[in-house]
């Protein structure tokens, strides 16, 4: 699976929100230029609005290392610590599940997990499977699992795609999601599209 930089913006000024995204998307622009660029999906939080979370995939670390170190990356950087507090948690994607074509208007989530102890491997089957259970409802459109490398020691971010609320409630009713749950920690970010699309990745087995 590809490496996934996992980066969370929020705006210091909450009425900053049509700069960050006028830069944001310069910014991307370039990124899509450099090599081992894959795709990204960058979406902002319903309930905080001056959150945002983007999803970038590359082909290998080294490939967004070059990038980081580069002259232009750190200018587009210290624009964006002047409007946005930035977490970054370099991670490795892990699962990735692809159901119906998405739409401009479908509904996203970011679901951040906290596994303790030796429960990792446990938990990566649990999540599987319930995505697996998920993919067979009407409404489910895709989902991508990835492990935080350091950041977050036993952190795992998802983000998911459905047609409606009401498809990923239901899904949370699968007995599959209980046995998901017991494993872990989970935080739950309802979100909407801002721009990107990891659609663009190549599909991979799960």
């Amino acid at each position: 699976m590809s490496f996934t930089v996992i980066n969370t913006f929020t705006l210091l000024d909450p009425g900053g929100a049509e700069e960050f995204e006028a830069r944001f998307l310069a910014h991307v622009e370039w990124m899509r230029a450099q090599p081992g660029f894959v795709a990204h999906q960058a979406v902002r939080s319903v309930d905080r609005p001056e959150v945002y979370v983007n999803l970038g995939w590359w082909e290998r670390p080294e490939d967004f290392q070059r990038v980081l170190a580069s002259a232009t990356f750190q200018s587009h950087a210290e624009e964006f610590h002047r409007i946005v507090a930035v977490e970054a948690d370099p991670s490795m994607g892990i699962a990735r599940f692809d159901g119906a074509p998405g739409e401009p208007d479908d509904v996203l989530f970011v679901d951040s997990f906290t596994v303790e102890g030796d429960a990792t491997e446990a938990f990566v089957g649990a999540y599987q499977a319930h995505a697996r259970a998920a993919a067979e409802l009407d409404g489910f459109i895709a989902a991508d699992l990835a492990k935080s490398l350091f950041a977050r020691p036993g952190g795992f971010t998802a983000l998911s795609r459905w047609r409606d609320a009401e498809a990923a409630l239901a899904a949370t009713g699968l007995p599959q999601y209980a046995a998901l749950a017991a494993l872990a920690e989970v935080r739950t970010v309802p979100a909407t599209h801002v721009a990107g699309d990891r659609a663009e990745l190549a599909p991979a087995g799960a």
